[in-house]
């Protein structure tokens, strides 16, 4: 109480009997302003202008800032662009001083928008920012947009049918699929928007997106398609350039609405009431541009030419950018309210409210005021959330969004077969109809906002008419009567087909008139006008203020699960009616068809839907302004204790992207973490999809044999491993781990590139080889192998630098001197581990289907892609990353460990009489270090009159050579598990070629597929490890992780002996069968055995890996020191890389003995005749000597603390 007092006294302070109250002078206008009031900068009083002189530049100034009110909203918008163009920056003059009661030198708080401030970060003023004036630059921006996305979406299906020659049902679907996730993609946008980048920033991102895309479209149409590999291309550009427009939609969409609606003050009575008007007149200039669109573009695209067709929207889009940024200057940008993004809050409730489920009646709250105000909502919905605000529900409008969906599919193709003409020799093109709603809409909303509005709003009371809910509920209805009227007029259309004998004939038109369609189309546009405003609407005002984007995305991911919905749907029913040599529903033949069924069944569902919409709203409760805007209030009391942070939360030896020291509870761990190990999952995608399947790629087009093709994969992914040291010698001693991945992740991506351009170049495939050579593919072109290898030492050299250094980096985001963070890290290797697996599953079998179905091109292109984004991912986290600053010396850590190593080989001979130390410390230290003690003698002292030059190591020093040491023993040891680790990629493969991978009936699983259970069997067991097995086990030893690192790696030692022994036994199981059915020398039929037989020994492998390839990242990251963080994962991988090299050079010695004297190598290209199980008992005899080394060096291992 005592501080309100103060704060009003200061507000308000009290003026003496006799003296005239100074007024205050606010801070925001500076000198300036106290020029313009006629004081001096020391406060006195000068001479004032004459009031006259006052109201003059105030009336000056008020008509060049915003034009005298109009009623009308549109008269409204139109005067804001005459303004606009007459005076392009009236918000950049000078505020002149009020009159009357406004005589204040600055605007008064009542002046000003609470939460919003202008493009320059200061407070917005309410008279010459946002309103109807900025709404009209975003009213503008999402004309354009519309015209652009209904330019190419609108008549797509004509496009994917004629010059793409799709059947009808294939197109349907493939519109349906592109809309709905273009649609979907609205809620990531909304996210990115909300969470990080902001509306405006997401808006500009998406819109050069969207123009790429475009522009990439109207390219694709151009391009000739005289060859089938000429229309493969086209086809792939095609799809490329549609789904990097769905993507621009992706952040273009909620973000403008959003952004919008946020020029209005939803606390102001007026701009209220104008912000509910603006929904109805932003669908009023979305539909105006459809409606303009759909006339203008499908008129060019089918008379003109297709590439003119793309190209218009393509202008329009980037004449949207243009507007968008013109009005930069008006706009009001909102503040967030709580520091934390919105979607973790959101979880926090949900959370808390689960665990707080069980307390007792007698609950008390934060704040004296909390109570009252849950109890004034007297809300039975969801009472268990408490103050939760309220979830939109969207899952009660799936089925009228499939029917919304129809409109731009069969609707078009309807048309596209009745009489279109209107004047002599002029037809109108079939996806023209679809205008019709738009322009319905047009009409309607004014209507609807013009008159029904005000007459809905004397008897309701309602300031919209009526509210949102029963908006959207008279749409349904609109909508199931819209598909009852598109039955019969199909029926009527199928009937007159019948009666001139054209059913057998769809390319001759029915002889009935295009009007017919209209009442179909009309009800449509209609039911949007009620229902699609009514949900933006209700999307915009029911989410909290910190998500607006994302009520928006709620929205349009409606529309998206309905295209998705409508293409399921289409799918199915095409299956089942068009079996039985039928005729499917959706015959390419539309008088045979029975679309009027299929809109009858949309009726039902719509009927269905409303019924179950009716249900959820009858128990809706409207979010209020109030409960949402109370509650920054209470994050600000609760806050205001730790304004200023304690020593205690700066994170030590670290800094953030500008060289500031970091406060721990505002950067890295978890949330920068998450962007290292996206990128993980991007690169391993990438890698993976060539390297899977890379022995089917040499075997194949390159005519290499198959020892040949297994010792080139091998020898590359070996290098490439061993290529992880320099790299990470690189990044410690020079470059940075954050450089050195950007550096690696272009080289990378570099070579990737020059990978799918390498397979566009003419191959040997065409060739006919009758000796192939073993080495070399037979009259291969030069340059088509020159590029390919140049490609892969390009990525090899990249992922020798990236690997060691992503991982590193990742690691560094836990601080291990705090205890919980010291915790997170140990768990960080394991769902490291998960997320590169994921990624490997995803890959291995699309690209790999991909690889051997569509073309390598787009095999080797889609890891391509994958790893930009990947890279992007990464630099999008740059600002929340940790960057290391500690170095124990100035000199290299390189240089100091070979120091050592020099140094105790120079004094290995100095007599014990002789040795001296540095000081009696050293001496002491040294004396209870027993493990390579040969090493001690770099600390020692060497006489002066020594021939000897000194060569002095501190302990801390020769501690950093020791802990090098014993993980390169370590190393030594379990070389032998990577040789079997590494079986996966090759002869794994080469085995499931041979076998029966049939699922369904016509569908073959890649046989580079199967590997994709390794990373499964990982995913899987990965989680079960962290969340199970680990709490289990620290019950048991006491140790954090559960058991040791040297535990974990021994574990999976044991399970990779058991995983070949396995191997052995399946694969004499295979060659057992061969023979039985006379395949021994038919090595092109496919073994009557399952691939199924292979899954164990994969699954094995994969649980191998859980144990021993995490344990071997987890120990050799901790056990390095700090200045070798990244060669510490630089010597893991480099273990899977002497792994490789010694399997290929196995493999070669294996098949030079075992081929002499005329006897069939183990390896045969003709697996039939080969011996792999003796190979793989070969290699588990030696996973038993490997483990048995690895038990007798780990039992005298140290570690280092």
């Amino acid at each position: 109480m005592q501080k309100n007092r103060l704060k009003k006294e200061q507000k308000h302070p009290k003026v003496e009997e006799g003296t005239e109250a100074k007024k205050p002078i606010d801070t925001l206008g500076g000198a300036n302003q106290l020029k313009k009031e006629g004081r001096a900068d020391d406060g006195k009083v000068t001479e004032k202008k004459p009031m006259v002189e006052k109201r003059k530049a105030f009336k000056k100034w008020k008509n060049k800032c915003f034009r005298k009110p109009v009623r009308k909203p549109l008269q409204k918008m139109l005067g804001v662009y005459i303004a606009i163009l007459s005076h392009p920056t009236p918000f950049l003059l000078p505020l002149f001083v009020l009159p009357s009661k406004m005589e204040q030198p600055t605007p008064l708080l009542s002046q000003t928008v609470e939460s919003a401030v202008d493009f320059k970060g200061q407070p917005a003023l309410r008279f010459c920012s946002g309103g109807w004036r900025s709404a009209s630059f975003m009213i503008g921006v999402e004309v354009a947009e519309r015209f652009a996305y209904y330019g190419i979406g609108s008549n797509l299906i004509t496009y994917l049918t004629g010059p793409l020659g799709q059947s009808v049902a294939t197109a349907a679907e493939t519109v349906n699929i592109w809309s709905g996730i273009s649609m979907l993609l609205t809620l990531l946008g909304a996210f990115l928007a909300d969470s990080f980048f902001g509306r405006y920033r997401t808006i500009l991102f998406s819109s050069a997106i969207y123009v790429l895309g475009l522009s990439l479209l109207s390219f694709s149409a151009m391009l000739p398609t005289t060859s089938s590999q000429n229309s493969q291309f086209q086809l792939i550009f095609f799809f490329v350039s549609l789904y990097l427009i769905g993507i621009g939609q992706g952040g273009h969409k909620p973000c403008v609405q959003a952004f919008g609606a946020d020029q209005f003050d939803a606390l102001h009575p007026q701009e209220a009431k104008s912000k509910s008007s603006f929904f109805n007149w932003w669908f009023f200039g979305v539909c105006a541009g459809t409606f303009v669109a759909i006339l203008l573009v499908t008129y060019t695209e089918e008379n003109l030419s297709w590439s003119l067709g793309f190209g218009i929207p393509c202008i329009m889009m980037v004449i949207a950018s243009f507007l968008f940024l013109f009005g930069t200057n008006t706009y009001r940008y909102s503040i967030k309210m709580y520091a934390k993004t919105p979607f973790l809050r959101i979880g926090r409730v949900f959370v808390s409210a689960i665990r707080n489920c069980r307390a007792s009646s007698t609950v008390t709250f934060d704040e004296e005021g909390d109570g009252p105000d849950l109890s004034e909502q007297n809300t039975g919905q969801f009472s268990f959330l408490n103050k939760a605000c309220i979830v939109p529900k969207d899952s009660n409008k799936h089925g009228v969004m499939c029917s919304a969906s129809e409109d731009s599919t069969f609707f078009t193709k309807q048309g596209a077969t009745i009489d279109r003409s209107i004047l002599s020799g002029f037809i109108i093109p079939a996806a023209a109809l679809d205008s019709f709603v738009p322009l319905s809409i047009v009409i309607f909303i004014t209507i609807y906002d013009l008159l029904f509005v005000p007459i809905a709003r004397a008897f309701t009371g309602i300031q919209s008419g009526i509210t949102t809910l029963q908006r959207i509920g008279t749409g349904l209805v609109v909508s199931a009567i819209s598909m009852l009227v598109a039955t019969m007029v199909e029926r009527k259309r199928l009937r007159i087909a019948d009666e001139h004998g054209l059913v057998d004939r769809p390319d001759i038109t029915i002889p009935m008139s295009f009007w017919w369609l209209v009442p179909q189309y009309t009800l449509f546009g209609l039911a949007e006008v009620f229902t699609l405003v009514g949900l933006q609407e209700f999307f915009y005002d029911q989410v909290p203020t910190d998500l607006k984007s994302m009520g928006l995305a709620f929205y349009t991911s409606v529309l998206g699960m309905g295209s998705i919905l409508s293409s399921l749907l289409v799918s199915i029913i095409d299956e089942v009616t068009g079996g039985s040599e039928q005729n499917s529903w959706f015959s390419n033949n539309l008088n045979k068809a029975h679309l009027d069924y299929f809109y009858l069944l949309l009726s039902a569902l719509s009927v269905v839907a409303f019924v179950a919409f009716l249900f959820v709203s009858k128990s809706h409760v409207h979010s209020s302004v109030r409960v949402v805007a109370a509650l920054p209030t209470m994050d600000l009391i609760d806050s205001m204790d730790h304004a200023t942070p304690l020593l205690t939360d700066m994170v030590d030896g670290a800094v953030d992207y500008k060289g500031q020291p970091l406060l721990r509870s505002s950067s890295a761990t978890w949330r920068s973490a998450s962007f290292i190990i996206g990128m993980e999952v991007a690169e391993r995608f990438a890698f993976y999809g060539i390297g899977a399947n890379l022995i089917t790629y040499l075997t194949g087009p390159l005519r290499i044999s198959v020892v040949a093709a297994a010792e080139i994969v091998n020898v590359w992914a070996g290098t490439s491993m061993l290529l992880t040291l320099f790299g990470a010698f690189l990044a410690d001693s020079f470059f940075g781990r954050y450089r050195t991945i950007v550096f690696a992740s272009i080289s990378y991506i570099l070579g990737l590139g020059l990978l799918v351009l390498s397979t566009l170049l003419p191959t040997a495939s065409s060739s006919i080889c009758a000796i192939p050579n073993k080495f070399a593919p037979c009259s291969s072109p030069k340059l088509h192998l020159i590029l390919f290898f140049l490609s892969l030492c390009l990525i090899g050299i990249a992922q020798g630098g990236h690997r060691p250094c992503v991982q590193a980096f990742g690691a560094d985001q836990f601080d291990p001197q705090n205890p919980q963070e010291a915790k997170f890290k140990s768990s960080f290797f394991n769902w490291w581990y998960f997320g590169a697996c994921f990624g490997i599953v995803a890959a291995i079998p699309t690209i790999s289907y991909a690889q051997e179905n569509l073309s390598w091109a787009v095999g080797f292109g889609i890891p391509c892609v994958s790893m930009v984004t990947g890279f992007i991912l990464f630099l999008l986290g740059t600002k929340t990353y940790r960057f290391n600053t500690l170095k124990q010396s100035d000199k290299s850590p390189f240089f100091r460990i070979v120091r050592v190593f020099v140094a105790s080989i120079r004094n290995l001979r100095a007599p014990a009489s002789t040795i001296t130390f540095q000081d009696e410390q050293t001496a002491k230290d040294l004396s209870t270090s027993q493990q390579f003690k040969f090493l001690n003698k770099a600390c020692i002292i060497v006489p002066i009159d020594s021939n000897q030059t000194a060569m002095t190591c501190s302990i801390s020093e020769l501690e950093e050579a020791k802990a090098i040491l014993r993980i390169l023993i370590i190393w030594v040891t379990v070389v032998v598990f990577t040789i079997a680790f590494s079986q996966d990629a090759t002869f794994f493969t080469k085995q499931a070629a041979t076998l029966d991978r049939s699922i369904m009936s016509g569908f073959i699983i890649p046989a580079a597929s199967l590997e994709a259970l390794v990373s499964f069997t990982i995913v899987i067991f990965i989680v079960v490890y962290d969340l199970l097995f680990v709490p289990i086990a620290k019950k048991v030893t006491g140790n954090p992780s559960g058991i040791t690192t040297l535990q974990r790696i021994g574990t999976g030692m044991v399970i990779s002996t058991i995983s070949m022994a396995v191997a052995s036994l399946v694969e004499k199981k295979r060659l057992q069968t061969a023979l039985e059915h006379g395949l021994i020398d038919i090595p092109e039929m496919t073994i009557p055995m399952r691939f199924w037989w292979l899954v164990p020994q994969y699954v094995l492998n994969g649980l191998a890996d859980v144990f021993t390839v995490v344990g071997l990242q987890e120990l050799c990251y901790n056990q390095v020191p700090k200045d070798l963080k990244s060669v510490g994962p630089a010597i893991f991988i480099s273990i899977l890389g002497m792994g490789n090299i010694l399997s290929s050079l196995l493999i070669s010695v294996i098949d030079t003995a075992t081929k002499a004297n005329g006897h069939r190598s183990w390896f045969s290209n003709n697996l039939n005749n080969a011996h792999l199980d003796y190979f793989y008992l070969l290699l588990a005899a030696l996973s038993v000597l490997g483990f048995v080394a690895f038990l007798f060096v780990a039992k005298s291992h140290v570690y280092n603390i």
